[in-house]
């Protein structure tokens, strides 16, 4: 349990630098956003690998399309900087999720 709550601050304030050095407005709305995208996707994300199919880059890949959606429809952005941004944020965190497992 406090693994995964550990997991959760990591990504929720990596995204959120990632979406910053994006947008570079209104920080604290960002924060809300990142802690909203990220409170729905790593619980999914983590069930579905430990429980349904265990496949880190298939989940990154859900993921991604996911909080590209939810970027774009919460920031108001065009498709590809939506997901570009999201792309970015889950290439970090993907990234250090991955390194983290294999300790």
């Amino acid at each position: 349990m406090y693994n995964l709550i550990f997991y959760w601050i990591i990504t929720v304030i990596v995204e959120f630098l990632v979406i910053w050095l994006f947008i570079q407005n209104e920080p604290l709305k960002l924060l809300v956003y990142s802690i909203l995208i990220n409170s729905i996707t790593l619980p999914l994300a983590t069930f579905s690998y430990l429980y349904l199919y265990p496949n880190f880059f298939l989940t990154e890949t859900v993921v991604f399309l996911a909080e590209g959606i939810f970027l774009k429809l919460l920031l108001k952005l065009d498709y590809s900087k939506a997901f570009m941004i999201a792309l970015a944020a889950n290439l970090v965190t993907g990234t250090i999720g991955f390194l983290l497992a294999l300790n």
